[in-house]
């Protein structure tokens, strides 16, 4: 027998939080989250985003009373004015190999989106489509996931099409290793493909590192503005999850691509913080806090974690800009780099991911359930 719950007391929360390091102790490719970053994000007291979106999670308990799955719903209204008010989010979406599991969490999932008026769910999304998203459908480079790359075993695609769900898009990844870059570099620098160009480039700095954030998160709101599931992304959010990784961005790491002295666009790289967490492996102590400097060093990987253009100059080239400039940032530091997801719908984003000398990497689905044609 499958009990479903909601997660609304401590030992639930623990019990949700738990789940993937029991189901994953043996799988040499995941990467444990930290324990107490998850209870940061699981939290209406301090993840504003509980502000902005309505949020339940449910566990699925033997009879013994142990975890066998989870899943989270959420009502993002900023997305549904978007695109539609029918949509709930599922996301957290972990669950042993039993569809008897599956199909009691989603009947559970579907019951609350219904009783809400909502008919389409949608996800995993980790709440919402800037966040975690999407399940791992192709590990095409066999890697470990880099720095927001999701990660589950490859059979959870057909645990939600045995759950009636159909595959809605997809999301690629890409990476490139030094080597492979390095003459690329040599061969295509923006001042030769840009002569006289009105374009500029600046880093930022820690006097203005907050202001220059905010430009990001505009920037990042105008360039995805009429882009496939992406919603505005809030301050108060932004900032939750910039947060989190703020002790290791490198202010050279953050560049803003100018026009006309005007912020017309920008990219962030990241180290690649996973090869941090698998020595982790969930907890972070003192004696961690001791080794913070030694591991920032091993670090030898960079992840694209945001690229945006505003849409007044896109197809003006800019594309062959932003590129080298990723590529002039990350050559002396970095053994490799690789992105977080990009559409499959959006060319331009691939296309310039290629430009650079990336490979696809890994390939994602986001899967969609319309209630109205499922049985109540």
């Amino acid at each position: 027998m499958i009990a479903i719950e909601k997660v609304d007391t401590a030992k639930r929360l623990k019990q949700f939080i738990d789940l993937p390091f029991r189901l994953y102790a043996d799988d040499p490719q995941w990467v444990a989250p930290l324990r107490s970053d998850m209870k940061r994000i699981l939290s209406p007291q301090h993840n504003p985003f509980f502000r902005e979106a309505q949020i339940e999670h449910f566990l699925a308990l033997d009879d013994q009373g142990q975890a066998q799955g989870r899943v989270s719903v959420c009502i993002h209204a900023a997305y549904n004015l978007r695109f539609g008010d029918e949509h709930v989010f599922f996301g957290f979406f972990e669950v042993a190999p039993d569809p008897a599991v599956t199909r009691a969490l989603f009947d559970a999932v579907s019951k609350w989106a219904r009783a809400r008026g909502k008919s389409r769910l949608l996800g995993p999304y980790s709440y919402t489509s800037t966040q975690d998203a999407a399940l791992l459908l192709e590990n095409i480079d066999g890697r470990p996931p880099t720095l927001l790359q999701t990660y589950n075993p490859l059979w959870y695609a057909d645990a939600l099409k045995q759950a009636g769900f159909h595959l809605a898009f997809t999301f690629s990844t890409y990476g490139v290793d030094v080597e492979q870059y390095h003459a690329r570099r040599k061969a295509s620098r923006s001042e030769k493909v840009m002569p006289g160009s009105r374009f500029s480039v600046r880093s930022a700095t820690r006097s203005d590192l907050r202001s220059n954030l905010e430009e990001i998160r505009c920037l990042f709101n105008s360039a995805f503005a009429e882009n496939y599931e992406v919603a505005p992304i809030s301050k108060a959010s932004f900032k939750f999850q910039i947060d989190s990784v703020k002790t290791f961005i490198d202010l050279e790491g953050i560049k803003l691509i100018e026009l006309d002295g005007r912020a017309v666009a920008f990219f962030l790289i990241l180290p690649d913080l996973n090869q941090i967490l698998s020595r982790l492996k969930g907890h972070f102590g003192l004696f961690d806090l001791l080794k913070l400097n030694r591991y920032k060093r091993g670090v030898t990987g960079g992840v694209i974690a945001l690229i945006g253009a505003d849409p007044s100059v896109q197809g003006s080239g800019l594309g062959r800009l932003i590129g080298d400039e990723i590529v002039r940032y990350a050559e002396p530091r970095f053994q490799r780099v690789d992105t977080m997801w990009i559409d499959d719908r959006n060319p331009s984003s691939y296309v310039l991911a290629r430009n650079v000398g990336m490979r696809r990497t890994k390939r994602y689905g986001v899967f969609g359930l319309n209630l109205d044609q499922t049985p109540v």
